[in-house]
Protein backbone atom coordinates (compact mmCIF):
# COMPACT_ATOMS: atom_id res chain seq x y z
CA UNK A 1 0.00 0.00 0.00
CA UNK A 2 2.94 2.15 0.85
CA UNK A 3 4.57 1.72 -2.59
CA UNK A 4 1.44 2.26 -4.43
CA UNK A 5 0.68 5.58 -2.78
CA UNK A 6 4.51 6.70 -3.51
CA UNK A 7 3.78 5.65 -7.03
CA UNK A 8 1.20 7.87 -7.04
CA UNK A 9 2.59 11.02 -5.80
CA UNK A 10 5.69 10.74 -8.48
CA UNK A 11 3.79 12.98 -10.98
CA UNK A 12 2.99 15.75 -9.06
CA UNK A 13 6.88 16.17 -8.71
CA UNK A 14 8.47 18.52 -11.38
CA UNK A 15 11.02 15.84 -12.19
CA UNK A 16 9.74 12.49 -11.00
CA UNK A 17 13.06 10.35 -9.62
CA UNK A 18 13.62 7.23 -12.17
CA UNK A 19 12.36 3.80 -11.16
CA UNK A 20 14.77 2.45 -8.31
CA UNK A 21 15.67 -0.76 -10.53
CA UNK A 22 17.49 1.58 -12.08
CA UNK A 23 20.91 0.93 -9.99
CA UNK A 24 20.57 -2.99 -11.89
CA UNK A 25 21.35 -1.53 -15.04
CA UNK A 26 25.28 -2.78 -14.98
CA UNK A 27 27.76 -4.23 -17.45
CA UNK A 28 28.27 -6.94 -15.04
CA UNK A 29 24.35 -8.25 -14.95
CA UNK A 30 24.19 -7.16 -19.08
CA UNK A 31 27.13 -9.51 -19.55
CA UNK A 32 25.11 -12.01 -16.94
CA UNK A 33 22.09 -11.59 -18.73
CA UNK A 34 23.76 -12.76 -21.95
CA UNK A 35 24.92 -16.42 -20.68
CA UNK A 36 21.00 -16.33 -18.76
CA UNK A 37 18.95 -15.99 -21.86
CA UNK A 38 20.26 -19.15 -23.48
CA UNK A 39 19.43 -20.87 -19.95
CA UNK A 40 15.63 -22.44 -19.43
CA UNK A 41 13.79 -20.95 -16.77
CA UNK A 42 12.91 -17.79 -15.14
CA UNK A 43 15.45 -14.68 -14.73
CA UNK A 44 16.44 -13.85 -11.47
CA UNK A 45 14.82 -10.41 -10.67
CA UNK A 46 17.91 -7.92 -10.95
CA UNK A 47 18.08 -9.76 -14.33
CA UNK A 48 14.97 -9.23 -15.39
CA UNK A 49 14.34 -5.73 -15.00
CA UNK A 50 17.67 -5.42 -17.91
CA UNK A 51 13.89 -6.87 -20.15
CA UNK A 52 12.16 -4.52 -21.79
CA UNK A 53 8.50 -4.77 -20.71
CA UNK A 54 6.12 -6.67 -23.06
CA UNK A 55 4.28 -4.19 -25.61
CA UNK A 56 0.07 -3.76 -24.71
CA UNK A 57 -1.87 -5.77 -26.13
CA UNK A 58 -4.13 -4.94 -29.40
CA UNK A 59 -7.37 -4.71 -26.75
CA UNK A 60 -5.54 -2.76 -24.35
CA UNK A 61 -6.71 1.43 -24.29
CA UNK A 62 -4.44 2.19 -21.90
CA UNK A 63 -0.71 1.83 -20.37
CA UNK A 64 0.73 3.39 -17.21
CA UNK A 65 3.92 5.39 -16.78
CA UNK A 66 4.69 7.09 -13.53
CA UNK A 67 1.47 6.04 -12.08
CA UNK A 68 -0.56 7.44 -14.89
CA UNK A 69 -2.52 6.49 -17.86
CA UNK A 70 -1.21 6.91 -21.16
CA UNK A 71 -3.89 6.45 -24.26
CA UNK A 72 -2.41 3.47 -26.78
CA UNK A 73 -3.84 4.95 -29.82
CA UNK A 74 -1.87 7.63 -31.01
CA UNK A 75 -4.88 9.74 -32.72
CA UNK A 76 -6.37 10.19 -29.33
CA UNK A 77 -5.55 13.64 -27.94
CA UNK A 78 -5.08 12.22 -23.98
CA UNK A 79 -6.46 10.22 -21.65
CA UNK A 80 -7.69 13.77 -20.13
CA UNK A 81 -11.78 13.49 -19.98
CA UNK A 82 -13.81 15.25 -21.63
CA UNK A 83 -15.25 17.32 -18.84
CA UNK A 84 -12.24 19.15 -18.64
CA UNK A 85 -11.56 20.23 -22.34
CA UNK A 86 -11.57 23.60 -22.87
CA UNK A 87 -12.32 22.72 -26.88
CA UNK A 88 -13.45 20.16 -29.08
CA UNK A 89 -10.04 17.80 -30.07
CA UNK A 90 -12.92 16.26 -32.62
CA UNK A 91 -13.63 19.70 -34.45
CA UNK A 92 -12.34 19.27 -38.33
CA UNK A 93 -11.90 22.97 -38.04
CA UNK A 94 -10.02 23.50 -34.65
CA UNK A 95 -6.75 25.74 -35.15
CA UNK A 96 -4.51 24.34 -33.02
CA UNK A 97 -2.03 27.42 -33.23
CA UNK A 98 -5.05 29.81 -32.35
CA UNK A 99 -6.36 27.17 -29.05
CA UNK A 100 -2.09 26.94 -27.87
CA UNK A 101 -2.68 31.08 -27.87
CA UNK A 102 -5.77 31.52 -26.01
CA UNK A 103 -4.92 28.88 -23.44
CA UNK A 104 -1.14 30.69 -22.56
CA UNK A 105 -2.88 33.47 -22.37
CA UNK A 106 -5.33 32.45 -20.23
CA UNK A 107 -3.03 30.55 -18.26
CA UNK A 108 -1.04 34.17 -17.84
CA UNK A 109 -4.28 35.86 -16.58
CA UNK A 110 -4.94 33.40 -14.16
CA UNK A 111 -1.77 33.52 -12.73
CA UNK A 112 -1.76 36.99 -12.53
CA UNK A 113 -4.81 36.64 -10.59
CA UNK A 114 -3.37 34.27 -8.14
CA UNK A 115 -0.86 36.26 -7.12
CA UNK A 116 -3.44 38.99 -6.30
CA UNK A 117 -4.95 36.47 -4.10
CA UNK A 118 -1.74 35.51 -2.25
CA UNK A 119 -1.43 39.09 -1.62
CA UNK A 120 -4.64 39.64 0.14
CA UNK A 121 -5.76 36.14 1.54
CA UNK A 122 -3.36 32.64 0.84
CA UNK A 123 -5.99 30.68 2.28
CA UNK A 124 -8.57 31.10 -1.25
CA UNK A 125 -5.87 29.66 -3.64
CA UNK A 126 -6.94 26.52 -4.28
CA UNK A 127 -9.42 27.47 -6.57
CA UNK A 128 -7.45 29.53 -8.83
CA UNK A 129 -4.70 26.53 -8.44
CA UNK A 130 -7.29 24.24 -9.96
CA UNK A 131 -8.20 26.75 -12.69
CA UNK A 132 -4.17 27.38 -13.14
CA UNK A 133 -3.98 23.00 -13.33
CA UNK A 134 -6.81 22.64 -15.88
CA UNK A 135 -5.10 24.80 -18.51
CA UNK A 136 -1.83 23.38 -18.07
CA UNK A 137 -3.23 19.94 -18.95
CA UNK A 138 -5.16 21.35 -21.76
CA UNK A 139 -2.02 23.25 -23.03
CA UNK A 140 -0.42 19.90 -22.18
CA UNK A 141 -3.48 17.95 -25.17
CA UNK A 142 -3.29 20.64 -27.47
CA UNK A 143 0.75 19.85 -27.95
CA UNK A 144 0.07 16.18 -28.05
CA UNK A 145 -2.64 17.00 -30.93
CA UNK A 146 -0.09 19.07 -33.01
CA UNK A 147 2.91 16.84 -32.57
CA UNK A 148 2.25 14.50 -35.64
CA UNK A 149 2.27 18.08 -37.44
CA UNK A 150 5.49 18.92 -35.98
CA UNK A 151 7.00 15.43 -36.98
CA UNK A 152 6.35 15.97 -40.69
CA UNK A 153 7.49 19.61 -40.69
CA UNK A 154 11.14 17.89 -39.10
CA UNK A 155 10.99 15.71 -41.92
CA UNK A 156 10.45 18.31 -44.33
CA UNK A 157 13.00 20.89 -43.23
CA UNK A 158 15.32 17.85 -42.61
CA UNK A 159 14.94 16.47 -46.68
CA UNK A 160 15.25 20.25 -47.52
CA UNK A 161 18.57 20.16 -45.85
CA UNK A 162 19.89 17.48 -48.06
CA UNK A 163 18.47 18.70 -51.19
CA UNK A 164 20.58 21.98 -50.62
CA UNK A 165 23.40 20.44 -49.56
CA UNK A 166 23.67 17.65 -52.83
CA UNK A 167 22.84 20.89 -55.09
CA UNK A 168 25.90 22.88 -53.23
CA UNK A 169 28.24 19.46 -53.78
CA UNK A 170 26.91 19.36 -57.34
CA UNK A 171 27.66 23.12 -57.98
CA UNK A 172 31.14 23.10 -56.50
CA UNK A 173 31.62 19.71 -59.04
CA UNK A 174 30.48 21.10 -61.96
CA UNK A 175 32.86 24.61 -61.23
CA UNK A 176 35.72 21.77 -60.16
CA UNK A 177 35.09 20.46 -63.71
CA UNK A 178 35.27 23.66 -65.54
CA UNK A 179 38.70 24.71 -63.59
CA UNK A 180 39.47 20.99 -64.54
CA UNK A 181 38.76 21.29 -68.23
CA UNK A 182 40.97 24.94 -68.55
CA UNK A 183 43.80 23.71 -67.02
CA UNK A 184 43.86 20.67 -69.38
CA UNK A 185 43.67 22.98 -72.53
CA UNK A 186 46.22 25.45 -70.88
CA UNK A 187 48.78 22.39 -70.59
CA UNK A 188 47.61 21.31 -73.87
CA UNK A 189 48.53 24.97 -75.24
CA UNK A 190 52.07 24.46 -73.65
CA UNK A 191 52.97 21.40 -75.18
CA UNK A 192 51.75 22.05 -78.49
CA UNK A 193 54.23 25.51 -78.37
CA UNK A 194 56.68 23.28 -76.89
CA UNK A 195 56.81 20.68 -79.34
CA UNK A 196 56.87 23.34 -82.25
CA UNK A 197 59.30 25.57 -80.82
CA UNK A 198 61.70 23.09 -79.28
CA UNK A 199 63.04 21.75 -82.01
CA UNK A 200 64.11 24.99 -83.42
CA UNK A 201 65.76 26.76 -80.57
CA UNK A 202 69.08 24.95 -79.65
CA UNK A 203 70.09 27.94 -77.04
CA UNK A 204 70.81 27.75 -73.69
CA UNK A 205 68.16 30.56 -72.85
CA UNK A 206 65.19 28.24 -75.21
CA UNK A 207 65.84 25.33 -73.13
CA UNK A 208 65.79 27.11 -69.84
CA UNK A 209 62.63 29.21 -70.91
CA UNK A 210 61.26 25.28 -71.87
CA UNK A 211 62.49 24.38 -68.03
CA UNK A 212 60.20 27.41 -66.81
CA UNK A 213 57.24 26.54 -68.57
CA UNK A 214 57.37 23.22 -67.27
CA UNK A 215 57.87 24.18 -63.51
CA UNK A 216 55.22 26.17 -64.01
CA UNK A 217 52.71 23.71 -65.56
CA UNK A 218 53.84 21.50 -62.47
CA UNK A 219 53.14 24.47 -59.88
CA UNK A 220 49.64 24.95 -61.20
CA UNK A 221 49.17 21.30 -61.18
CA UNK A 222 50.10 20.89 -57.66
CA UNK A 223 48.17 24.37 -57.07
CA UNK A 224 44.90 22.37 -58.51
CA UNK A 225 45.05 19.06 -56.42
CA UNK A 226 45.62 21.38 -53.50
CA UNK A 227 42.14 23.38 -54.35
CA UNK A 228 40.19 20.36 -55.10
CA UNK A 229 41.30 18.88 -52.17
CA UNK A 230 40.46 21.80 -49.68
Amino acid sequence: MADQEQLQQLPEAPFPAPPPFWKHFTVANEEQLKKSETAEGSLPLPLAYLRPPPPPPDSAEYYTTFGQKQVVDPTRPSSLPRDQLLFNPDDPNLNHAVILSRLTKSLLLNFLELTSILSLDPTKHAEKMEDIRQLVLNIHVVINVYRPHQARESVKELLEAVLENGQREIEECDRLKERVDEFLGNVGELKTTNVVEGPTQEDSAARQLSNDAKLEEQRQLWKLIHEMAD
